[in-house]
């Protein structure tokens, strides 16, 4: 099964990016993680995200650092959600207090299961306008690995439609 591995690009309309983007700088400002979730219909090579969805969640700090959690009922009623509306998840999006990096957290307890999937991580708690540059930007490899993209391919894989 390949999963996404044979989607070529991404389509994200602006203000889908802008309404997951208040949100996590939202959540920001409280100085805790967010997650944001970017979900639409695949349409032969292309993915075309229709929907931010912003699940129920609670930020958590503790020894080790801060996080968000989202709990199982929530993570079912999403998969539910989505069933009944013939909608995919395709990326999750999250900040970080400071770099914008994959954890090991983050690799543990990812929302995006698919080969081919997308994880953004926003850096500085998303405190600045959104920039695809200013992302780290990571997709789920063939051997089930989070493979972080270089910019120049992140670039050309994820477009941003509209002003």
């Amino acid at each position: 099964m390949t999963g996404y591995l044979d989607i070529e690009r991404v389509l994200v309309p602006r203000e889908i990016v802008l309404e997951g983007h208040r949100f996590l700088s939202l959540v920001g400002k409280q100085r805790h993680e967010g997650i944001a979730l970017w979900v639409g219909v695949r349409e032969g090579d292309t993915f075309l995200v229709t929907n931010l969805l912003i699940p129920r969640q609670k930020g958590v700090s503790g020894d080790s650092g801060l996080c968000a959690v989202i709990e199982g009922d929530e993570l079912a009623r999403i998969g539910r959600e989505l069933y009944a509306a013939g909608k995919l998840l395709f990326a999750q999006l999250h900040t970080h207090p400071t770099e914008a990096y994959h954890s090991s957290t983050d690799d543990e307890f990812s929302i995006v299961t698919k080969i081919g999937g997308l994880s953004l991580v926003i850096p500085d708690f998303a405190v600045r306008p959104f920039d695809l540059n200013d992302c780290a930007i990571y997709r789920l490899n063939a051997a089930g690995e989070w493979a972080e993209m270089t910019p120049e391919d992140a670039g050309r894989f994820i477009q941003i439609l509209g002003g």
